[in-house]
């Protein structure tokens, strides 16, 4: 890590992943390069705790003791300020910088945030992130994967920590009674065990830890043993001062467990030398002993105690009373730094006992837990929020009812209910109308705007956002009054006013400024989206990617997930496929509309390059006749419409409802998404002519202005559009659009185009080979990897544990390796990339 960290003083910094068991030596290793370094670099250290639901920024806190402004940010609950000054830690241009962060396995979500954005910075900077975690821990749907994965691949190295050898282990119990061969198939080599086998001195092989570790503590008085076994529930470092108050511990007791090795003072706090002690000694406590000492912590506290803290007591202590009076407030706290994954589980903690809490408040608990579901892209948020609504259902809750409704009508459209959603606008309406107008009018009238949006129904849209301005106005109500402006700006732009972009951006900003990290990522998402519609891919990208890392900053999962597959769409067009590929097999699964649009890209793309891309065309294409979104539905369609030219099979009664929904298309002022489904009907031979109403490049088709529509894509820097509009020219424009077909990978598409030229009797020259590509087999560089570890013989499983993925995004990659090397089996790809010389042989 020396070199390392020489380099970040000149090529930028880096992430340095410690993984290895529990004990392996993780921490000695973090601690002793710190120590090494810390007359050359600035050195910080924070530690995450296993707690039931830890606290946000938990090992922030730690690092802050010394950095005045991550202390005021932190205080302050400024979540953007917490993020800002720990890049800052890592910049100082005066000297190179560590930061360390152990046992990122327990992080909260906020720390993982802000693991994200410093990683994705770290090049930026003169420093190193270190994160240590356990393997083992950090499984398949732990955060932690998410997030590591998602860092530049540059900027990361990886560390794996193994145990002794067989003589190292030899070399410790020297001396001792015990035999090296017997220790070390018992440990494996894992030095804290060995360690503690041979500190005990014992003459037979300890059957596990907890017996190694309670030898020690059976050395300590009872009051020190006692002390010992209180701070044992008590995950993490806890401070000096507490220690008597709290723990009831005294000095004298603290040296002597320090003294037999068990726990560790450092500043102004005490800790467990190791967590495996702590947890040994906890594991020795009877069920009613850890009861009875949760009960005490929890009678000791003080009144001001952090919300979180008191739950982790409460729910050991069977406290359900505490529990009842601190989970809400412990979740609000959550979401007011956006870690809503601690907030989720403060709710769900809560759950079993939601019946001792009154109707009402309970309903407002369940609306809340919803809303936190529904942000972190939980398909639970659903039933959750339909308990709450049948709470509601009593006379006097009217009011409550319709704003629990309103609610709903995002949750149900994002999950795949766009019937009931639309159902719920109607009667949140209809309910608060009959009341005096407020922001919950508002809220449901820009719901139902949105929903008409979607739809395609923009005389209904524009009606509802009016009626929803004029009341937030009135009754200022500027959630409501942000979203419905940013409906109505979303349209205007969506019909080329330049005005629409400009209120958009302002909108943005004024979302920012008030603190509504919602309404500020869904005007980058409607920026994004819009300019996507109307070609303009520069800006899209822009926009889209600071949507992307605008939710991700906030933890927002649900439209981050939305960011991605916008991004993906983007690549599609602009002709980046491989990116694009990566993003949508990273990303497919996780939620039904952007499913939706990575069905869709997928298909494409696989299509396009001669694979197999219909069981996505047709799982898109039925997603979206399911949600009735027009913009899908056009979108879907065009892709099966492609894919039927490509392989000269059509389906007449398909064929039929696109011709319909081009209409549709026109009629609902979406021209641009309705253009290139008009195309492919034309070229099939479904419309002798492309309508008038749709953009000019479209209808220079027909026209026969092919050089005006291929200059126009040229300048829109769309390559694949560009393409497609040559091979409608005349010979000298087909062989051009062979050229930029080839160029850009599609060669399912060039081949077509080629057979019928030759049907034609023209001799076509020959084709570009392979190694015009990025890759000789066309892979990806994520493809490129999963081949490689394939090479090793890994599973999916433990491929998807390397590269901090899911193993159904591994399937993705493995499907897609095995298509593009024409293989069968992971075995004959593999031989086929030896052979092909992709892997060493």
């Amino acid at each position: 890590m020396g070199e390392l960290l020489a380099e970040a003083g000149t090529s930028g910094g880096k992430v340095v992943l410690v993984r290895g068991e529990a004990g392996i030596g993780k921490s000695a290793l973090v601690r002793a390069f710190l120590e090494s370094t810390a007359h050359k670099a600035d050195t910080h250290i924070g530690f995450c705790d296993d707690l039931q639901t830890p606290q946000p920024f938990g090992p922030l806190w730690d690092v802050a003791r010394d950095e005045p402004a991550l202390h005021r940010a932190l205080k302050d609950t400024d979540r953007q300020a917490v993020l800002e000054a720990l890049v800052d830690l890592l910049s100082v241009s005066r000297s190179l910088a560590v930061l360390a962060i152990e046992d990122t396995q327990w992080s909260d979500e906020a720390t993982l945030d802000a693991i994200k954005y410093v990683g994705r910075r770290i090049d930026g900077t003169r420093g190193l992130l270190i994160l240590t975690y356990r393997v083992g821990e950090v499984d398949i749907d732990h955060p932690l994967r998410t997030v590591i994965g998602d860092l530049p691949a540059r900027s990361v190295v990886r560390i794996e920590l193994g145990g002794l050898t067989r003589s190292a282990v030899a070399e410790i119990v020297r001396g001792s009674s015990l035999d090296p061969d017997r220790v070390f198939e018992a440990t494996r080599g894992n030095p804290f065990l060995v360690t503690e086998m041979a500190s005990t001195g014992e003459g037979e092989v300890p059957g596990s830890v907890r017996d190694s570790v309670m030898a020690r503590v059976t050395k300590l008085s009872d009051p020190a043993r006692n002390m010992l076994r209180t701070l044992s529930v008590i995950p993490g470092r806890v401070a000096l001062a507490e220690l008597a108050l709290v723990v009831g511990g005294s000095d004298e007791q603290l040296a002597e467990s320090e003294r037999q090795g068990l726990l560790e003072v450092g500043g102004d706090s005490v800790s467990f030398r190791h967590e495996l002690i702590r947890r040994a000694v906890e594991s020795s406590l009877t069920i009613a002993e850890g009861v009875a000492i949760h009960r005490d912590i929890l009678a000791r506290l003080p009144g001001d105690t952090d919300s979180a803290r008191v739950v982790h007591h409460a729910r050991y202590a069977s406290d359900v009373d505490r529990l009842i009076e601190h989970a809400p407030a412990a979740a609000r706290a959550a979401c007011d730094v956006a870690s809503h994954r601690e907030a989720a589980s403060h709710y769900r903690a809560l759950e079993p006992h939601l019946d001792r809490v009154a109707a009402p408040e309970r309903a407002k608990i369940l609306s809340d837990w919803a809303r936190v579901e529904y942000y972190l892209d939980s398909v639970e948020s659903i039933e959750i929020l339909d308990r709450a609504i049948s709470l509601l259902q009593e006379p006097g809750s009217e009011r409550t009812l319709a704003r629990a409704l309103a609610m709903g009508v995002d949750i149900n459209r994002a999950h795949g209910r766009p019937d009931t959603a639309l159902a719920q606008a109607v009667e949140a309406i209809r309910i608060l109308e009959l009341d005096t107008p407020g922001a919950d009018l508002a809220n449901a009238l820009v719901a139902y705007a949105w929903l008409m949006i979607h739809r395609g129904q923009i005389g209904q849209a524009e009606d509802s956002a009016n009626r929803a301005i004029a009341v937030a106005e009135a009754t200022h109500a500027e959630l409501a009054m942000l979203a419905a402006l940013g409906a109505k700006s979303t349209m205007a732009y969506a019909r080329g006013e330049p005005l629409g972009l400009r209120l958009l951006d302002d909108l943005r900003a004024r979302a920012r400024r008030g603190g509504h990290r919602v309404e500020e990522v869904l005007a980058l998402l409607h920026m994004a989206l819009v300019a996507l519609e109307l070609r303009d891919l520069e800006r899209a990208w822009d926009v889209a990617t600071q949507a992307r890392g605008t939710a991700i900053r906030y933890e927002l999962p649900i439209l981050e997930t939305t960011a991605i597959g916008v991004c993906a769409e983007i690549r599609l067009w602009d002709g980046s496929w491989v990116e694009a590929e990566d993003l949508a097999s990273e990303t497919i699964g996780r939620h039904s509309n952007t499913d939706l649009r990575l069905s869709t890209v997928l298909g494409a793309i696989r299509t396009r390059t001669g694979q197999s891309g219909e069981g996505y065309l047709q799982r898109a294409w039925t997603l979206a006749t399911h949600s009735g979104e027009i913009t899908f539905q056009l979108a879907s369609a065009s892709a099966l419409a492609e894919h039927m030219w490509i392989e000269r099979r059509c389906d007449p009664g398909l064929l039929g409802q696109f011709r319909d929904l081009v209409d549709r298309g026109i009629r609902d002022e979406y021209p641009w998404p309705a253009g290139p489904l008009a195309a492919w009907l034309w070229r099939l031979g479904y419309l002798r002519e492309i309508p008038t109403g749709l953009p000019e490049p479209y209808i220079d088709l027909s026209a026969g202005r092919i050089g005006s529509a291929a200059d126009f894509w040229d300048s829109k820097k769309v390559p694949y559009e560009r393409g497609l509009a040559l091979l409608s020219g005349d010979l000298p424009e087909r062989l051009r659009s062979i050229e930029v077909l080839e160029s850009l990978g599609a060669s399912a598409v060039a081949s077509r185009v080629r057979q019928d030229l030759r049907a034609e009797g023209v001799l076509v020259p020959r084709g570009k080979g392979r190694a015009t590509r990025t890759h000789r087999a066309g892979l990806t560089a994520r493809q490129a990897e999963v081949l490689h570890l394939l090479g090793e013989g890994l599973s999916n499983t433990d491929i998807a544990d390397r590269l901090f993925v899911s193993p159904r995004t591994v399937e993705n990659h493995v499907s897609a390796v095995l298509s593009k090397l024409d293989a069968t089996s992971r075995s004959e790809a593999v031989a086929s990339a030896k052979d092909k010389g992709l892997l060493a042989g």
